[in-house]
């Protein structure tokens, strides 16, 4: 089978689907993934084929006017208006190079962000991935919506809004590639119902409600375990003295003031006399109780860390989990305040600290609670343990071939009658 996965975003969006491509692989399946060209290098390393989407996500992230925005709050939609949008040409171009990576294929995935832009011929299967729970359902609400307990009036209200600042959201788009709109004020209607929609987090978190579609389905996280070796230096400050804080921001780095940042989190990290592992960000020169490195595998360092700071992306949250260890979030929009607020409520992490009220008092507090808190310790090693237990890219493979197979059934009958 020929199968085509789709993704626009950051790493922490393209390294679950080189995962999942792997595990296809794996079943004998071919496998084409189509992306940012700043990924070409880390997918042709895993084996896969690649096709190059344009653009690149640090268009986005480091443009000044998303730090201004985020520095006002958590907000998407601002952070959105503030940044320029791209141009009618490029979302043109980058309709036509999805097409292109579709063509052929016995099975297509992508992500909502691409779904956005990928238009359903009806001549093959395809299927989509939620980096968070889409669905909506009157057991949560949805994931921009503040978390109360107001109940399943309130959770069913708030997927209906979120549903609307979608559609408001997607729909220039659309127009500007001359595609057809998504239905209003539902745009991701027909995934869970029409085609599967898979969430690839660990089901510690969530589990599929009873008013979901049959198609919708958990499938724990996506992790890619390259091959890798840590250069000796890493080894050495690991192996030196009481296990270090490490601090990844991920993609979002551009939105921190390098300097400021290393000089506050550092602080901190030495009161409670610890050193600190900087992964990828903050400024070149470092003192000597810092090490910086620029590509690491967490599933190598996590482990060895006494506590994770991070960003509170999916897949990088799914690290942390997986990793057995305490960690502090900084979320700072998207979907990283949701993310934080569940390892928060799992039990494994302290209270988040938001971008916009990032203090080193508050820094401060939580780390603290990190190291020393034997209830936040037991509870990430506990959850550790049935992360690592899951076998998400082999649940979801087994879920796409099954729908392959389906699809295909259901259009040989159609073809007869």
């Amino acid at each position: 089978m020929q199968v085509s996965l789709v993704v626009t975003g950051s790493r922490g969006d393209v390294q679950p689907f080189i995962a999942l491509g792997r595990t296809l692989t794996d079943r004998g399946h071919s496998v084409v993934l189509a992306t940012h060209g700043d990924f070409e290098k880390l997918v042709r390393e895993s084996g896969l084929d690649f096709a190059e989407l344009p653009g690149s996500p640090r268009d986005f992230l480091a443009h000044p006017a998303l730090a201004e925005a985020l520095q006002q709050g958590a907000s998407l939609f601002r952070a959105a208006r503030k940044v320029p949008r791209q141009t009618p040409e490029h979302i043109r171009l980058l309709a036509a190079r999805i097409k292109e990576a579709c063509e052929g294929a016995d099975l297509v995935v992508n992500s909502v962000l691409s779904r956005i832009l990928f238009e359903d011929s009806g001549t093959t299967p395809w299927a989509s991935l939620s980096w968070w729970p889409l669905n909506p359902t009157s057991r949560w609400p949805a994931m921009m919506a503040p978390p109360t307990r107001l109940g399943p009036l309130y959770n069913r209200l708030t997927h209906r809004m979120a549903g609307l600042l979608d559609w408001i959201s997607i729909r220039g788009y659309r127009k500007d590639a001359g595609m057809p709109g998504l239905p209003f004020g539902g745009p991701y209607r027909e995934l869970g119902r029409q085609v599967p929609l898979l969430c690839p987090v660990t089901r510690e978190m969530f589990t599929e409600p009873a008013d979901w579609p049959a198609l919708s389905r958990f499938t724990g996280y996506w992790f890619w375990d390259r091959e890798w070796t840590p250069s000796a230096e890493l080894v050495d400050f690991m192996e030196s003295g009481e296990a270090p804080v490490t601090l990844s921001f991920g993609s979002i780095w551009p939105v921190h003031q390098p300097e400021k940042t290393l000089e506050k989190v550092l602080g901190v990290v030495r009161s409670h006399r610890r050193r600190l592992v900087l992964v990828g960000g903050g400024p070149d020169q470092v003192p000597d109780d810092v090490l910086r490195v620029d590509d690491v595998h967490y599933p190598w360092l996590f482990p060895k860390s006494s506590v994770v700071i991070h960003h509170g992306g999916c897949n990088t949250t799914g690290e942390a989990l997986r990793s057995g260890r305490p960690q502090v979030v900084v979320p700072t929009f998207a979907d990283s305040p949701f993310w934080a607020a569940q390892v928060h409520r799992l039990g494994v992490a302290p209270r988040p600290v938001p971008f916009s009220k990032f203090t080193a008092e508050r820094l401060d507090e939580a780390l603290g609670k990190a190291l020393t808190d034997e209830g936040i310790a037991r509870r990430a090693a506990s959850v550790g343990e049935a992360v690592r237990a899951e076998k998400g890219t082999e649940t979801a493979v087994d879920i796409l071939e099954d729908w392959v197979e389906r699809w295909n059934g259901r259009r040989a009958a159609n073809t007869r009658v």
